[in-house]
């Protein structure tokens, strides 16, 4: 089996994660795609949306689409997680594939045990504000200027999925 693993705060999640996950799904040579969302991420020190509203929202957005599960895994915890320890968690495949965006790029090497995690996984980058991509990387590409802080402070429709528009909307106005 091949999988790859998409985590993230989604906080919220807006049409650059929902492309991030059709491009895998199209591009990548996997099974499964699980999406993980964070309950907080270790750089961060709070969230906006809860986490269980976090994991509604994403379940909403990809209900439709194959091969997708999104995982309770990180929230349920109730603590920041590691990606190694999710990786570990979910090391039942072949092949894991990790989807990063291009903006972790600059401090993926601080990332908890990060040689270890780099032996674990094959990395995936989403395109993401022209940074550019060292070869090394598997490349998705994906269209779509915009960034949840972007969203949180100015919240626009246009980049937010259909299916939970008007609840996103709500929550952070």
């Amino acid at each position: 089996m091949r999988k790859a693993i998409f985590g993230g705060s989604f906080d919220p999640p807006h049409n650059g994660h929902l492309e991030t996950i059709q491009q895998a799904i199209i591009s990548l040579n996997i099974d499964k795609l699980l999406i993980v969302p964070a309950f907080l991420n270790p750089f961060k020190s709070h969230y906006k949306a809860p986490a269980h509203l976090r994991l509604k929202w994403l379940k909403e957005m990809t209900k439709d689409l194959p091969k997708v599960e999104v995982s309770s895994f990180e929230i349920d915890l109730n603590r920041p997680i590691s990606s190694i320890e999710t990786v570990k968690h979910f090391q039942d495949a072949d092949e894991t594939y990790f989807i990063i965006g291009a903006d972790n790029l600059k401090k993926l090497s601080l990332w908890k045990n990060f040689e270890d995690l780099d032996k674990m996984v094959t990395w995936v980058v989403a395109t993401r504000d022209n940074i550019e991509i060292p070869k090394e990387f598997l490349t998705l590409s994906v269209n779509q200027d915009i960034s949840a802080t972007q969203l949180r402070q100015s919240i626009n429709d246009a980049y937010l999925d259909k299916n939970v528009t008007q609840e996103i909307i709500d929550f952070y106005r």
